[in-house]
């Protein structure tokens, strides 16, 4: 059975030349190209990891999706994947991303873009084997 991974990034090309990467090495593949459109994708068939942009609608709309999921004991498990260029901007956009300062950050894996997709690809396959391995030792 392929595990489901769930691709959010505002960047359309970029969503569609990840998505076919990740699908040539044997995953389903759903997409969303902001934080709504994510929970609406979770909600109706949750996937097995999501991989996840930052700066969509808002500067930090991931974080804020990636808490939500975190929140709520049916997705807390769900391995995220924070896949971002947004640690470039952070200095100058300070404000916005005030209300993750203290705070566990709500993911299992940072990646810097550009990612190098073999990168992506380890990072998937090891996060889903780990996920699995807990499945089996909670079961």
């Amino acid at each position: 059975m392929k595990k489901r991974v769930l691709l959010v990034d505002d960047d359309k090309d970029l969503v569609a030349s990840t998505k076919a990467v990740l699908e040539s090495n044997g995953f389903e593949v759903a997409t969303a190209h902001n934080g709504t459109d994510a929970l609406a994708a979770v909600a109706d068939s949750r996937p097995d990891l999501i991989v996840l942009d930052v700066m969509m609608d808002s500067d930090a709309e991931g974080f804020t999706v990636a808490y939500k999921l975190e929140g709520d004991p049916a997705t807390r498990r769900i391995p995220i994947i924070l896949m971002t260029g947004f640690m470039d901007h952070m200095a100058a956009k300070r404000d916005s991303f005030d209300f993750i300062n203290g705070r566990d950050w709500p993911a299992a894996k940072l990646m810097q873009k550009p990612v190098p997709m073999p990168e992506l690809v380890t990072a998937i396959r090891q996060l889903l084997a780990e996920a699995q391995a807990l499945k089996v030792a909670v079961a």
